[in-house]
């Protein structure tokens, strides 16, 4: 099957069926992965704890300002070109796959799709199209790519392969686990507390309500219950999105704290931005979009540019090793991006199956 056909089938409707892959060996992932937990896991924690069974989703996260800036910075890698090399000499050429496509979804953007899925979920899945299987080979050399979107398919138990629940052959896709599980899978609670964070900011920008502390005006007046009761009267006006306006007894001193709010929750978006960077393995200065460069020294910008790009390499190397393997390219030739060239080698113009 061409590999136009595959892509088609793979950008049908939900409802839709996808047309079977060749070959009858089953493609399996070769490992199960330790990562993965029961539906009953998840309910059992969320009963005992109280924990939000409902998993984050790839559009909330992204909704939250370090995590786009985060993966903005990673999907850049799509940019640098993919090389084939057997010892010191180019053989990218008879590998044409690494920088065209027969198909309208450039080389680009699979790249970008790829690192997109490993950012969220941790690995990700391209159908492939071969040509004509030579002796010695395992597989028949590959023509073509294309992503396969991170909802079409899924490991089974058995860690087996299946697009659209159906099992796929071996030689039709190219799994690709990333370096880790994934931000959905390995920091929920992160990116759910950025969202409240970001919540409490915009609420507090509409409404900017200094902090309150409630006193009481002669000490022993105030019992803690009915104390509480005062605070949880408060803090829901607080919360009011139409304005804060509420009555104090004469018995209660209100005190207003201007600044301490604020302060508060930059430092908490900030706090959230290193912790993003953190699970990414990025250097945190690389997300401050607000940092002027020319306020930068060239020694300092070469020191950065060089700690980027080796902590970068937590996500090239994989791809680079996954692409190097003898089911993508001939033993003795492996795959590495291109750092010292600035634009990508020519696509080419996608031509009909």
């Amino acid at each position: 099957m061409k590999l136009s056909q595959k892509l088609a089938a793979l950008q049908k409707a939900e409802t839709g069926s996808l047309l079977p892959f060749p070959g009858v060996t089953v493609a399996t992932t070769g490992i199960v992965s330790p990562w993965s937990e029961g539906e009953l896991n998840k309910f059992v924690w969320s009963d005992v704890f109280g924990l939000e069974a409902v998993k984050v989703t790839r559009k909330e996260a992204m909704s939250v300002p370090a995590v786009s800036a985060s993966r903005n910075r990673i999907v850049q890698l799509a940019d640098r070109p993919l090389l084939a090399l057997t010892g010191e000499t180019d053989v990218t050429k008879k590998h044409a796959w690494l920088y065209r496509t027969n198909t309208a979804i450039t080389p680009w953007m699979r790249l970008a799709a790829t690192f997109d899925d490993w950012i969220f979920y941790g690995e990700s899945l391209w159908a492939v199209e071969r040509g004509i299987k030579q002796e010695g080979m395992a597989y028949a050399p590959i023509l073509d790519a294309v992503h396969v979107p991170y909802e079409r398919w899924e490991v089974n138990q058995a860690g087996e392969i299946l697009v659209d629940k159906d099992p796929v052959s071996a030689e039709s896709v190219l799994y690709l686990p990333g370096p880790f599980e994934g931000l959905l899978n390995v920091a929920p609670e992160a990116i759910r507390s950025a969202k409240a964070l970001e919540r409490a900011w915009a609420s507090r920008v509409r409404n900017p309500t200094p902090t309150v502390i409630l006193e009481e005006k002669e000490e022993g007046t105030i019992s803690g219950k009915e104390a509480n009761k005062y605070v949880q009267a408060v803090s829901k006006a607080l919360r009011d999105p139409d304005g804060a306006v509420f009555f104090v007894p004469y018995k209660v001193n209100l005190r207003l704290e201007s600044e301490a709010g604020i302060d508060v929750l930059e430092g908490a978006r900030n706090a959230v931005r290193i912790d993003i960077a953190n699970y990414l393995n990025l250097n945190a200065s690389a997300l401050d979009g607000a940092k002027p460069q020319s306020s930068l020294t060239y020694e300092t910008q070469q020191t950065e540019t060089q700690e980027l790009q080796d902590r970068l390499s937590f996500w090239t190397a994989p791809l680079e090793h996954r692409l190097s393997m003898d089911d993508v390219v001939p033993r003795g030739t492996r795959v590495r991006f291109d750092f010292a060239t600035t634009t990508p080698a020519q696509t080419g113009t996608p031509t009909e199956d």
